[in-house]
Parts: structure tokens; C-alpha cells; sequence
């Protein structure tokens, strides 16, 4: 593999990456078939694609404790580091969880309306049911469509997708319940929404694991001022101008929502509750990522063009930054967060501890070769930068980078694929391939 440049490494050789990083050396250059592009204006802030552009990065240690002692065992990191990150990462980024900032606690219904139907010419169980969330300021209703493996004879490990678009144009299946879509802030009939990032439910299907999908938007609606129709609403209005410093916004709600998900279909009889995977791209690879750190009981997660605010180091002045998601999309991290648009290094955080929390549970981080907006190297750089966490538990992260759709095969995975932003066609057997190794599906 040729390298990317001189300039880069001199700007790699600026960096400060910690002394728990330095452990693994220096990361590799950025491959060369990352090409730098001319830079460009979103909202009326300059996006840098060159490698040699991104500044000097010096990353909080992982594995050094606020009060300077040294993380040297997986007791150490769940005892002390982890639980100082966690609350790091919602003071600065995600904010606190709206059920756990409200004085209203929720009580939670799983009602189905059917279970266990045969679908998908035979292949596969149906089930659809509503997981409703209730205090004493409201009640909000999230649809679940599931299947299960017509032939599996056990409870199926399960891959949890949440997906920007309705179950009913998700799978070609009749007999979908129909929920709203949205467009441009209005609602519309969800048979007429865009079809966005379809998944190969089949193939999933034939290889052993269930299939359960949400619509991101049925948790919350996805613009400024969707807090008053979504899951926030039964905790108390809103002040989306106004919030606190800490108050959370869309990212850690719709991660509540998943864990909320995730809770009630552990519950179902034809699931293996231990073996639920998460699965989410692009914004929602970014929750999903948040969901499986702040959530324990994912069994795993798999990320796809995570980017800014996911996988990719905030550090970087490449692609997309703090400061563009704060400029389109304010409401979806916290306000203390968009606060460090003008200097991402003054924060204390960034991706490679998001990743790290998510340690030693299996994780797959996918990125596309031409999404420059996501930061392809940048994700990388967190992976690897995550691994020595990774280490502590005997588990083996990321070291070099893979070839082009490749996916490396351990525990924390990366694997670039030649193509764009969201999923490729060659990612779903990689992702297959992932569970296999971690969640051990009969049949496989």
C-alpha cells in the first residue's frame, strides 16, 4: 500500500495520541487511495478534504483515570475508567436520557398484534406488536415488526435494525402494518416515504439470525422541534432553543427508544434476550453506537458511515465537523456539545471513547472509500485508537488498515468499502461473517 504523503506524516508526527496509544505506535498513513479533493462551503463553513489539513490531534488517554492512575487491568476499566467516560460523554455530548432527567418514570406495555405468523414464502415468522411508553404526561407508541427463522428450533439471535424509513417499505412483505412517514416536517402515508438504505432481511433470515425493524422516526421525528412528538413528549415539554447545557436531544433519545425496543424483545419467546445486535447507518450508526455503549445489554453493535458525532475523530479537521452538525442539525446532540464547534480539542471527549465503551463487546465499524464527508481515516484512527481497551479484556482490536472491502476479523472490526456513503452490497456478508464469529448462530 502506498503512502499518502510526506506532508501527512508530518502531520501525523505532530499528533499526541497518549501513552497508552503510543503502546501500538504511530497509526499507518491514510491509504493513498483516499485522494484529497478540493475543499467546499456547508453552511457557510469550509469542509477540508486534504490529509495534511486535519491539524494537530491530541486525543484524551484512555487509559489514564481523572485522578492520574494508570488502567492496567479490564477490573480497573469497569471499575474506575469506564463509568468516569460515561459520564463524560453525557455531560459533553449525548446529555442526560430523557427518563432519567424526568421526575416521570415510564411503565411499559408490549402488546402484539400478531405473533408467529408464517411469512416470506415460508422462510420466516412473522411478528408485529407496538412497545408504548406511558407517565402521567402521556403515552408514545413504538412499532416493532420482527422475524424469526421459519426453521430455527430454538430462541434466534436477533439483529436489531433501526432504519430510517417505515417497516411497511422495508420489506417486501404484505400484510405490514402501515405507520406515518415523514417528509420535510410533515407527516405522509409510510407506503409513500422514500425508501432508504433497504436491507437484505433474507439473508439474514437463511443464516439463522432474526430480524426486528423500527423506524427511527416512530421513536423521534427527526428535525428541530420533533421533541414535541415523540418520545420526549411524556416526559415534559421541550425548550429546544432553551435547553440546558446537558439536556439530551434526538441522538440519546432515539437510543432510549431502542433500549426500550431491545428490553421488550428480549421478553419474546422465539429471541435469545443475550444475542440482540444493534444496526444503524449513518445518524443512526451514530446512535446505535451511543444505544450499545449506554446499554450493556446489547450483545454487539454494527455502525455504518457513522462519521462526525459516530466513529470518526471530532479532532480531525476533515469532512463533516462539530461545527456543521451544530449548524444542521442542533437538536441532535446536546448543547454543551455543539459548544465546541469553533475548537473540537477543547472537549473531553471524543469517538475513540465512545468505541471503547463499548469494549470487549464485539463492534463493526463500516465506512465507505469515497465518503470523504465521513471521514474514512478518521474512523480508523478512532478504531485503533479504542483498541488498547480492547486488550485489557484479551480481545484484539484494530491495528492495520484492511483492503478494500475487507473487513478485518476480531473483535472490534473496521472494514472500508468501495463505495459511498451508507451500505454496500459487500457489507452484508462481512456483517454476517461479524455475527457469526460473535454470536454464534445455529446453522451458520
Amino acid at each position: 500500500m502506498r503512502l499518502a504523503g510526506f506532508a501527512v506524516l508530518m502531520a501525523l508526527g505532530a499528533c499526541s495520541w497518549g501513552s497508552s496509544d503510543l503502546d501500538m505506535g504511530h497509526p499507518p498513513l491514510a491509504p493513498a487511495y483516499l485522494k484529497d479533493m478540493p475543499g467546499e462551503m456547508r453552511n457557510g463553513l469550509a469542509v477540508n478534504y486534504t490529509q495534511a489539513d486535519v491539524g494537530v490531534i491530541n486525543v484524551p488517554n484512555l487509559l489514564v483515570s481523572s485522578n492520574g492512575k494508570r488502567i492496567e487491568t479490564a477490573d480497573d476499566w469497569l471499575g474506575t475508567r469506564r463509568p468516569e467516560i460515561r459520564q463524560l460523554l453525557i455531560d459533553n455530548q449525548y446529555g442526560v436520557s430523557p427518563s432519567v432527567a424526568s421526575t416521570r418514570k415510564p411503565t411499559i406495555k408490549h402488546d402484539y398484534s400478531e405473533h408467529g405468523v408464517l411469512a416470506l414464502n415460508g422462510t420466516a415468522m412473522r411478528s408485529q406488536s407496538t412497545v408504548i411508553a406511558s407517565t402521567a404526561g402521556g403515552s408514545h407508541a413504538i412499532d416493532v415488526l420482527l422475524y424469526t427463522p421459519a426453521r430455527a428450533t430454538s430462541p434466534s439471535p436477533l439483529v436489531l435494525m433501526v432504519n430510517f424509513s417505515p417497516n411497511i417499505v422495508m420489506v417486501d412483505d404484505t400484510g405490514i402494518k402501515e405507520t406515518d412517514g415523514w417528509e420535510n416536517g410533515k407527516r405522509i402515508p409510510g407506503r409513500q416515504a422514500r425508501v432508504i438504505a433497504k436491507p437484505d432481511v433474507a439473508a439474514y433470515l437463511a443464516r439463522g439470525y432474526g430480524v426486528a425493524l423500527v423506524h427511527y422516526a416512530q421513536i423521534e421525528p427527526d428535525f428541530d422541534g420533533g421533541s414535541a412528538l415523540g418520545l420526549r413528549k411524556i416526559y415534559g415539554a421541550v425548550n429546544e432553543a432553551g435547553r440546558k447545557a446537558d439536556e439530551a436531544g434526538a441522538i440519546a433519545t432515539w437510543a432510549e427508544g431502542l433500549s426500550l425496543v431491545r428490553e421488550q424483545l428480549a421478553l419474546d419467546p422465539s429471541i435469545d434476550g443475550r444475542r440482540i445486535a444493534l444496526y444503524g447507518v449513518s445518524r443512526l450508526g451514530k446512535t446505535a453506537l451511543w444505544a450499545g455503549a449506554n446499554d450493556p445489554r446489547f450483545a454487539a453493535v454494527v455502525a455504518i458511515s457513522s462519521g462526525e458525532g459516530g466513529a470518526a475523530l471530532s479532532r480531525r479537521n476533515y469532512g463533516e465537523t462539530i461545527g456543521h452538525v451544530a449548524a444542521a442539525f442542533p437538536y441532535w446532540f446536546s448543547p454543551k456539545w455543539n459548544s465546541f464547534a469553533p475548537s473540537p480539542s477543547s472537549s473531553p471527549v471524543d469517538a475513540h471513547i465512545v468505541l471503547a465503551m463499548l469494549a470487549p463487546r464485539p463492534v463493526m465499524v463500516i465506512v465507505g472509500e469515497t465518503d470523504a464527508w465521513s471521514d474514512p481515516y478518521g474512523e480508523f484512527v478512532a478504531a485503533r485508537l479504542a483498541t488498547p481497551v480492547y486488550r485489557l479484556f484479551g480481545k484484539v482490536g484494530v491495528d492495520g488498515i484492511p483492503p478494500l472491502d475487507v473487513a478485518t476479523r476480531h473483535d472490534l472490526v473496521f472494514m472500508m468499502h468501495s463505495a459511498g456513503h451508507g451500505p454496500a452490497p459487500q457489507d452484508t456478508p462481512a456483517i454476517l461473517a461479524f455475527l457469526d464469529r460473535n454470536l454464534q448462530a445455529e446453522g451458520s
